[in-house]
């Protein structure tokens, strides 16, 4: 069986402080052993393991490097500790050559010196086997008793991140109690830069306390090295609580600390957060005259386009893309353009466009599209109908799709649709009106008026578009024609134009003709329907639920035998429309029964619309309806 997965994050460690991971880990893993040693001495009980072994309790993410790095790895420890050797002149080369090199020369070296060496090695980076074999040479070899100075060595090796450890740490801690060994402000120094990295909340708190009680104040690396432990232990809102309370001290905060702040609030979606710290990160920058990395601004800009964060977008834009600090990908321009179309911000948006147009790249419609956005939110139609006909100007052809946010405003009111198509006249002298543009003042026209008054716009579409009209222009008149004479004209004008129909057209068509008396016209177009091609392939064409309905309602009102033959083509292309068919049959059994009960009707009435469609085989539902008859 899979084992349980127990979560401890802050609020466990709080209700409980006395939770240990690293004894978690113990029971709910499986236990390991590696090889070990003994450090300070034979009754000791801490533990240090040896390279081939790694500490007990390990975090998702790190790990020692792979074999194909390791050799590179190797080259870079070396030459950083060959740096390190320079600068201290003092101790012998062979110290700082890893620990390969230095075990068998250590005995012509002074015991002060390798205390120097130790020192120094433990505030250095990948020097944790170093120490450790140093620590023990003094202690078996040279006799030294254990001291504080080895004890703070050996805890500050543990920051390293691939063989130290809390747990460690808080052994060597534990041992220098039962040893009497008084603890020094460095060695609380050192646990807390180990928690930094290997985070524990008990220890922490311990070395605070004690600390505390100690009249330890401290240092500025000491507060550093507490935020950046809550940070790795997911206690964020501590983490900015302390980061705010030494912001406002006199406490000289080192800049990275700031950006770790915002790559992790960034990354984690605390945009607002995130905002207001890098605000206070470029005040800084003005007196410490260390400006914000442009790896980080690009970041920033990243996650919030990302999300779509426009304060945070806005702010970045006009202090690092304006100015020319940052250029950003087409993928991250793009998500600011959709931010600037959503909030109506045109100088962004324009700004952004204005980017990827620099760059030899060719606007596509979604571009111009947030730009008609932009202006139909701020009520400005000349604008956004002028970026229609810029759009047919560059070759693309704007769609219904194209033009919803104009529609939005049209639809408001009656006047604004008046406004509209003076406009359309105005700028008819100047560019090409797309149909598009006509299309939607004629669709938001039949919200406000009739058909007939649609009717009659329709017929002066040439004062405003040169090219007239398109299918969607027969669509729109289509869906609001209700009269049978009314489709002939359009169907003789759709021939005019060379305009073929699609699917959607016969549907109007099927929907219109349905609702005529002769409704026979609606099977004529079902026949076109059902039979057209494409590249001499049929089409497979099929009338939507609606129309299928209507026409259906149709034939079963006039108890015509071909509401079968449609109900079973809509069963062959999964389109279930029994429960509407039960409802009508019922509805129209009703209207007969109360006729009857009136006396308008002859007394012998069709028995078969009492028959429901769950009793009879779904070939027979309509056919005793017809036999009837």
């Amino acid at each position: 069986m899979p084992r349980e997965c127990i979560v401890i994050d802050g609020l466990w460690r709080c209700l409980c402080p006395s939770v240990d991971i690293t004894t978690l880990s113990r029971l709910i893993g499986p236990p390991r052993h590696p090889r070990q040693r003994p450090i300070l001495s034979p009754s000791s009980n801490i533990w240090i393991a040896c390279r081939q072994s790694r500490r007990e309790y390990r975090y998702v993410g790190s790990g020692l490097p792979s074999r194909n790095s390791q050799e590179s790895v190797e080259q870079s420890r070396i030459g950083y500790l060959q740096r390190i050797a320079k600068r201290n002149p003092w101790a012998p080369g062979v110290l700082f050559r890893g620990v390969d090199a230095f075990i068998t020369k250590l005995d012509r070296i002074p015991t002060k010196t390798l205390y120097a060496a130790i020192k120094e090695l433990a505030s250095a980076e990948n020097t944790y086997l170093s120490v450790v074999k140093l620590v023990e040479y003094l202690v078996k070899e040279r006799k030294e008793k254990p001291n504080a100075i080895l004890y703070e060595s050996l805890i500050r090796a543990n920051i390293d991140r691939y063989y130290g450890s809390a747990g460690i740490a808080r052994g060597l801690l534990e041992e220098m109690e039962k040893l009497n060994i008084v603890t020094t402000p460095q060695i609380y120094q050192a646990i807390l830069d180990v928690t930094s990295v290997h985070p524990d909340y008990v220890l922490r708190n311990k070395a605070l306390f004690e600390m505390k009680n100690r009249w330890y104040s401290p240092t500025t690396d000491d507060q550093i090295s507490i935020i950046v432990g809550l940070l790795r232990d997911n206690q964020y809102e501590l983490a900015l609580e302390k980061l705010e309370a030494i912001s406002k001290t006199a406490i000289a905060v080192p800049s990275w600390l700031y950006e770790i702040f915002l790559y992790t609030f960034g990354e984690l979606g605390f945009h607002e957060e995130t905002l207001s710290i890098l605000k206070h990160r470029i005040k800084i920058a003005d007196v410490t005259n260390e400006p914000l990395s442009p790896n980080t601004c690009q970041f920033l800009l990243d996650v919030f386009g990302r999300d779509a964060f426009y304060d945070g977008i806005k702010h970045i834009w006009d202090h690092s893309v304006s100015p020319g600090y940052i250029n950003p990908p087409d993928g991250i321009v793009m998500n600011v353009l959709n931010t600037a179309s959503n909030h109506g911000d045109a100088p962004l948006a324009m700004s952004a466009i204005q980017m990827l147009s620099s760059r030899d790249r060719r606007l596509e419609l979604h571009h111009y599209e947030a730009l008609v956005e932009i202006h139909a939110q701020q009520n400005d139609l000349r604008k956004a109908f002028t970026v229609l006909c810029i759009i047919a100007k560059t070759g693309l052809r704007p769609d219904l799709s194209s033009t919803r946010s104009i529609f939005r405003v049209l639809r408001k009111s009656p006047s604004e649709t008046d406004n509209a198509l003076a406009i359309l006249s105005d700028l008819s002298l100047r560019y090409k009106v797309p149909s598009a543009a006509f299309n939607v003042v004629l669709e938001a026209t039949g919200v406000h008026h009739v058909f007939t008054v649609t009717l009659d716009l329709y017929r002066n579409i040439r004062q405003f578009c040169a090219d007239g009209p398109d299918l969607e222009t027969y669509h729109i008149l289509f869906s609001q024609c209700t009269k049978g004479r009314t489709i002939n004209f359009l169907l003789d004008e759709m021939q005019t134009f060379s305009i073929e129909p699609v699917e959607t057209t016969y549907d109007h068509l099927i929907r219109i003709a349905s609702l005529q008396e002769d409704y026979e016209q609606a099977f004529q177009f079902l026949e076109k329907m059902k039979a057209s091609k494409t590249a001499g392939l049929p089409n497979n064409w099929w009338i939507s639920r609606s129309s299928a309905l209507a026409l259906i309602r149709r034939c079963i009102q006039a108890e015509d035998i071909r509401a079968q033959e449609l109900i079973e083509g809509c069963r062959r292309r999964g389109m279930s429309i029994d429960t509407e068919v039960q409802q009508l049959l019922d509805g129209m059994q009703k209207q007969k029964e109360l006729a009857e009960a009136e006396g308008a009707f002859p007394s012998s009435i069709e028995k078969s619309y009492t028959v429901p469609l769950d009793t009879v085989p779904a070939s027979q539902n309509l056919n005793a309806l017809s036999d009837s008859a």
